[in-house]
């Protein structure tokens, strides 16, 4: 499987180059097929989505932008098929993925590329079956398409290579009472742009509660989503909570957490997608009411952030008691951060440090910000502002994006989140 680098992970996020293999709708082109292999023979070329589910009927296939410097092969239109016929997408350059791919046999789709596996708005894999298969350059991943069983897959491969296959209510389980996957994950979970929704667990005996307890620091979580959490941790002596991470001490990359509570009646760190950050954070956000109680940490993404925190944003209620460390983004931050913002409203009990981006921080951030009408503070920091973090309103939020957000890491559409900025690779699904 290539790995890229966590520095080359902002490039996956540039506009598609000119020359781009298309699946879509629009009538094929530029296109040749031969013994089951499409290739692109154009830089602008097309394959439609029924030409090809009609070769799947019937063959093993591979589209390919084969001899074509750069190309770039997108997904545009809902594609599916129902055989045991394989499905091999080769890009010398990125996949982009803004549609979604179903297989409602048991095939193999097997994805390989140069530049990026990039899943939009609507992109996303889903699996009827899985007892299919799935890989990325090569790499096998094992399927999972419930909360259970993403549990027991990590239980096995603690190391492993796991793909969520679908989305999946966790209604159905009703509210558990421990973390689900409580081993410590040092594999990679490819969330193939699919969600969990409606997870809700009320832990009183452990004190790391999250659908993820820890993840190592060669673990990773990517592409993947909840929405309408509700943790609720109730230990008496200390909570680490969250929504998808408690303790994380890999890399979380386009991920997020939209809708619901993260709460303790305790002492705690709580943040939105992460408690305790301790690895890598990119281009994730969260939506997500956090509630502590007296000398919390608590923050709208992330409760205690140490390592990297880049390309990420908030825009939930937090508030917590006395003597607490309260922020909009952070509660409280020994890391470095960059292009970051948010505008969920803080407020915290006597004596605690209250800002609208971080309740405290022990080192300089870069181009951060926070939304001065909407967080009920003119402070950035624990009562106070310095260099790096900005208040902005919420006119100048929608205007244009704030310095030093990357045009295609970054988009701006009054239709999208509020009219303010969302990250172009991970934007709200709604």
């Amino acid at each position: 499987m290539k790995v890229l680098p966590i520095l080359a992970i902002a490039t996956l996020t540039a506009l598609p180059a000119h020359a781009t293999l298309n699946l879509s709708t629009q009538p094929t082109k530029n296109v040749s097929c031969s013994s089951g292999v499409c290739t692109a023979t154009a830089d602008d070329a097309v394959l439609n989505v029924d030409d090809l589910s009609a070769l799947l009927a019937t063959t093993d296939v591979s589209v390919r932008s084969e001899g074509i410097a750069l190309q770039d092969i997108e997904v545009l239109s809902p594609l599916t098929w129902a055989s045991t016929h394989a499905l091999n997408i080769e890009s010398n350059n990125a996949i982009y993925m803004r549609n979604v791919i179903t297989i409602e046999g048991t095939a193999h789709l097997a994805l390989n590329h140069n530049g990026g596996i990039i899943f939009d708005r609507k992109g996303a894999v889903h699996y009827w079956d899985m007892a299919s298969g799935f890989s990325i350059n090569g790499a096998n991943y094992t399927l999972v398409n419930s909360v259970a069983s993403l549990a027991a897959a990590v239980e096995k491969h603690p190391k492993g290579l796991i793909a969520f296959a679908n989305d999946y209510n966790a209604k159905q389980d009703s509210q558990v009472h421990t973390v689900p996957v409580s081993r410590e994950f040092a594999g990679t979970l490819e969330g193939l742009g699919n969600k969990i929704s409606n997870f809700a667990i009320w832990d009183t005996t452990e004190n790391i509660i999250a659908l993820f307890k820890a993840l190592k620091p060669k673990g990773v979580i990517e592409n993947f989503g909840m929405t309408n959490v509700n943790v609720l941790a109730e230990n008496t002596f200390n909570n680490v909570a969250a929504g998808l991470v408690g303790y994380n001490a890999g890399t979380i990359y386009n991920c997020y957490v939209d809708g619901g509570t993260v709460r303790t009646d305790f002492r705690g760190t709580l943040g939105g997608l992460v408690a305790q950050n301790y690895g890598g954070v990119f281009q994730s956000w969260a939506n997500v009411s956090v509630e502590g109680a007296q000398i919390a940490e608590v923050g709208g993404l992330i409760g205690n952030a140490h390592g990297r925190v880049q390309d990420v944003y908030a825009i939930g209620r937090v508030i917590a008691g006395d003597q607490s460390d309260v922020g909009g983004l952070i509660g409280y931050n020994f890391g470095h951060v960059k292009h970051g913002y948010a505008t969920g409203h803080v407020s915290g009990g006597q004596n605690a440090r209250v800002g609208g981006l971080m309740g405290t921080t022990q080192l300089p951030v870069r181009q951060t910000y926070w939304n001065t009408e909407t967080s009920g503070t003119q402070f950035g920091i624990g009562g106070t502002n310095i260099e790096g973090i900005t208040g902005l309103t919420t006119a100048e939020l929608q205007a244009e994006l704030p310095k030093g957000f990357a045009l295609g890491t970054w988009a701006l559409d009054a239709k999208i989140n509020g009219g303010m900025p969302f990250l172009v690779t991970n934007p709200p699904r709604k």
